[in-house]
């Protein structure tokens, strides 16, 4: 019978870890390893497939074919690929004969996220289907964000993820027993080697700092001219660490007008903006800075870890705050960095310990899924109580109101239930009684 990995990505840094995983031999060997590209912008058809990433193509080669999703599903968005049940038996039935596969192929998964489509798509559609979860970025430390149904939780085997934060345990899927496995790191630097000559970007001279661009008004998040003004400060924060020489790395997904005054910003100091679309973590394996700064980048904890380069935060408090939902995915990673990594500001101080930041998450993690996490509430309780001022910045307190939680904003006392327990009312009732028996009623 012919077994078959069918591994689906979306970005060039899900293909990095995916190469290192199957170099590391986390994968068991099969007949065929097809990589199935998506593209989720919301204009895909003017976008970069994660195949076609500048140093991404020696990566290929660990795979036997690469298909791209987007096309076989078109017209349809990949991020709007729900069929109804009724329909998947079929799906997977054309899936198999558009990718060529035998009727009877097994078939084993591996996804980038089983909490949105495609990935979670993909998942029902092979309903018999053994599933790997891999994920890449700090979001696989916090909790699971959409539940699974429990025919689908069943037959997801692991998660696969880097070890980022040693010592800090990734909580996605746990609530259904899934355990956590990491990719060596020896293997991941590797593949960054690789992809680094391969892409040969240009790279500053010299000693320089790095500052690392997200899309935080893309994301609602900062308004643009909040976003322009952080970058200009992370620019000041390097001039002010000695720096002469500043790269900007913008996210391909911001504007250009996030850019804007940057050159200004520090005078004195030179600021190149790196345009080159290659991987962040290229500049690590061939020149790498002295110094990283960013908001909440994955980039800046990955430099950190495997390449010692020393990272620094700004703004991560205040984008905790404008987070449009609590249960929002971006919340542990902005959490991790904001308690990890010293503020370039000066403000606050990083976590002792892997343990506290353990403790930290997984407190953080119950307040955002509670439903699912009933077992953790009094680990919660107890580690709000003992040091409520840590969680401040990550659970207002109008949750831990909701949440019957230490530290929560007193609730409101309705008026007579105010009044009977102060005897008020009792006393208003007398006051009235004589009043009428003056009037002679």
């Amino acid at each position: 019978m012919t077994r078959v990995q069918l591994f689906e990505a979306s970005t060039s840094y899900q293909v990095m870890v995916l190469a290192a995983a199957l170099d590391a031999g986390c994968f068991a060997p099969a007949d065929e390893r097809v990589l199935l590209t998506t593209v989720n912008t919301p204009v895909p058809e003017v976008a970069r497939r994660p195949d076609e990433a500048p140093g991404i193509a020696p990566l290929l080669a660990r795979f036997d074919r690469v298909v791209s999703l987007n096309d076989l599903i078109a017209p349809v968005h990949p991020a709007a690929f729900k069929p109804r049940a009724s329909e998947q038996p079929l799906l997977e039935r054309l899936l198999k004969t558009a990718l060529g596969l035998p009727a009877d192929a097994v078939v084993e998964l591996a996804l980038e996220s089983v909490q949105a489509a495609p990935a979670r798509t993909l998942l029902s559609v092979f309903g018999s289907s053994a599933a790997t979860v891999y994920a890449e970025g700090l979001m696989s430390y916090g909790p699971t964000r959409e539940p699974l149904p429990p025919q689908a939780a069943s037959r997801v085997t692991r998660v696969l993820h880097l070890d980022l934060v040693p010592g800090l345990a990734p909580l996605l899927l746990t609530e259904h027993g899934v355990i956590a496995e990491a990719v060596p790191e020896e293997a991941f630097r590797a593949v960054v080697a690789e992809v680094a000559a391969a892409a040969a970007p240009a790279v500053p001279s010299g000693r320089y700092a790095l500052v690392l661009g997200q899309y935080l008004a893309q994301l609602g998040l900062l308004s643009p001219r909040e976003e322009t003004a952080l970058m200009a400060d992370l620019v000041r924060a390097a001039a002010a660490r000695g720096f002469e020489t500043v790269a900007v790395k913008p996210h391909p997904g911001a504007p250009p007008s996030a850019l804007d005054g940057l050159a200004a910003a520090a005078p004195g100091v030179r600021v190149e903006v790196l345009h080159d679309p290659a991987p962040v973590e290229a500049l690590y394996a061939l020149q790498p800075p002295e110094l990283v700064l960013g908001c909440f980048s994955t980039a800046l904890v990955t430099a950190q870890r495997y390449w010692g380069i020393p990272a620094m935060t700004l703004g991560a408090p205040r984008v905790l705050a404008a987070l449009p939902r609590f249960e929002d995915s971006n919340r542990i990673p902005l959490a991790i960095i904001d308690r990890m990594l010293p503020a370039a500001d000066g403000a606050g101080a990083p976590t002792a310990g892997a343990a506290e930041l353990q403790r930290f998450v997984e407190t953080v993690g119950y307040c955002m899924q509670w439903r699912n996490r009933a077992p953790w509430r009094d680990r919660a309780a107890a580690a709000l109580a003992a040091d409520p001022r840590a969680y401040e910045a990550a659970v207002p307190r109008s949750r831990l109101r909701l949440l019957g939680l230490p530290g929560g904003l007193p609730a409101a006392v309705p008026a007579v239930v105010f009044e009977r327990a102060s005897g008020t009312a009792e006393r208003a009732w007398s006051l009235r009684t004589a009043a009428l028996k003056r009037l002679g009623r």
